[in-house]
């Protein structure tokens, strides 16, 4: 592949803290100047796809953690900047798991882990075949964990970006340029499309229907989204698959402001969810006192979280640095339950006694690790990064600042005698002796004592 590189972002916080070089690409990349010429190739554009959708999804929880105002308000609103980040948030999640059906769909399945090093993005980073030729400075997108922000939804909103948006507001068209990047989104998943189709035509896709059990199917959890996974099997099912993920994202070749969720019911595209935000359109949902609504970029919207945080600059202060391992290690092992699910396939459904008694049930390994990513997530991630975020760091170089979720890879081999969970918990005891409110009856103590051991 041809990378081109030209410049960098300057980050926004240097001159109040530290700034840090923008690290490597990941290791796996394609050419848009050769395409899609064979299945190896569909199937490395959608790996590549697949780090595009995880290097999102941290950027996107990590504005919503900064947000520091909570209450009723936020919630029972119609929209919100918070529900529309983690509803965003999940969506890519979606994406993440329709991306990996198609690739096991393919035959292609085992070609994919997502707790993987060199998978798992770290921040900053450049975007992976990402150039603006419209940008004056030539400069690729930076991924920067960093709070809530117009400035950083204005990044949220150049990763959703349709590539040329005509003064009628209505139509745009991407396509790949030959600087070996991709425009668009848009335009790398109709890449994606136009090689389904071409090599089902020519019969050179082998669909492995024994496999389709084991993709990712059940109802997707999304309370402030749209969209469930689909299950791979044919031409007809990987372009639903791929429709979904490109309207949600910067919207249809005709439409990049909404989509269709079912028949009479529309919602905004994550692009124009992000230009609502900028706008103001959509709020934090609490007012000081009775004077004014808080925006966005005032101080008592966020928490003044560090940027791009790394476990490492914490290794004097044993305390944020055992919260941030326990994140990390939480963060990685729901990858890790995600590539456990889709080593079992749901028919897996078997019978067992209640011991001492003839009464049966029904019991599923498969449902159980899907029931878990769920917990895992709402009752372990989140408590942990509110955690973080809500404690100021109280002396080096980030002093001022509150601490954050890295959102970095963690080693689970280093304990090979022990069980991930069981790590988890060592960590969780470890962290506890900072952070007494971990523990308690419904603590994040006890919902991780409630997960599977994989």
């Amino acid at each position: 592949m041809t990378t081109r590189t030209i410049g960098t972002r300057s980050r926004k916080t240097a001159a109040k803290a530290p700034a840090k070089a923008a690290r490597a690409e990941p290791i796996r990349s394609v050419d848009p100047a050769r395409g899609i010429q064979n299945v190896q190739d569909l199937a490395d554009h959608l790996h590549v796809a697949a780090q595009v959708e995880l290097s999102t999804i941290p950027l996107y929880l990590y504005a919503a953690y900064s947000i520091r105002t909570r209450g009723h308000s936020q919630w029972a609103a119609p929209r919100g900047v918070l529900r529309s980040l983690i509803g965003i948030s999940i969506e890519e999640m979606l994406h993440l798991a329709l991306v990996r059906n198609l690739m096991v769909a393919i035959g292609y399945g085992d070609q994919i882990t997502f707790y993987d090093e060199d998978f798992i993005p770290s921040y900053p980073s450049l975007m992976m075949h990402r150039f603006n030729p419209d940008d004056p400075d030539g400069e690729e997108i930076l991924l920067s964990l960093d709070k809530l922000s117009k400035d950083q939804v204005s990044t949220f909103r150049r990763i959703e970006m349709p590539d040329k948006v005509k003064p009628d507001a209505v139509t745009f068209e991407a396509h790949p340029e030959d600087v070996g990047q991709y425009k668009s989104l848009g335009a790398f998943y109709r890449s994606i499309q136009d090689g389904f189709t071409r090599l089902d035509g020519k019969g050179e896709i082998r669909w492995r229907l024994e496999d389709a059990r084991k993709q990712y199917k059940r109802a997707f959890w999304n309370e402030f989204g749209n969209g469930k996974p689909i299950r791979v099997h044919n031409l007809e099912t990987a372009l639903a698959a791929l429709k979904i993920i490109i309207e949600q994202g910067e919207g249809t070749i005709k439409d990049h402001q909404h989509i269709k969720v079912r028949s009479g019911v529309e919602d905004y595209t994550h692009y124009e969810k992000f230009l609502r935000i900028q706008r103001g359109e959509e709020g934090i949902g609490a007012v000081d006192g009775d004077k004014y609504e808080i925006k966005i970029d005032d101080p008592k919207a966020t928490w003044p979280v560090v940027s791009d945080p790394l476990v490492s600059d914490f290794e004097d202060q044993p305390g944020i640095h055992s919260l941030m391992t326990l994140f990390n290690a939480a963060y990685c092992y729901t990858l890790c339950l995600l590539d456990e699910v889709y080593r079992h396939s749901t028919d897996d459904v078997k019978t067992r006694k209640y011991p001492g008694t003839d009464r049966e049930e029904y019991f599923s390994h498969r449902y159980g690790l899907e029931r878990n990513g769920v917990a895992i997530m709402q009752g372990v991630l989140y408590p942990i990064a509110q955690a973080l975020v809500t404690t100021p760091i109280p002396a080096g170089p980030w002093k001022g600042y509150h601490a954050a979720p890295s959102f970095e890879f963690y080693d689970f081999s280093k304990e090979r005698r022990i069980t991930k969970k069981q790590q988890l918990i060592d960590l969780c005891d470890e962290a506890i002796d900072h952070f007494p409110a971990l523990g308690g009856p419904d603590g994040i103590q006890r919902q991780i004592s409630l997960l599977a051991d994989i």
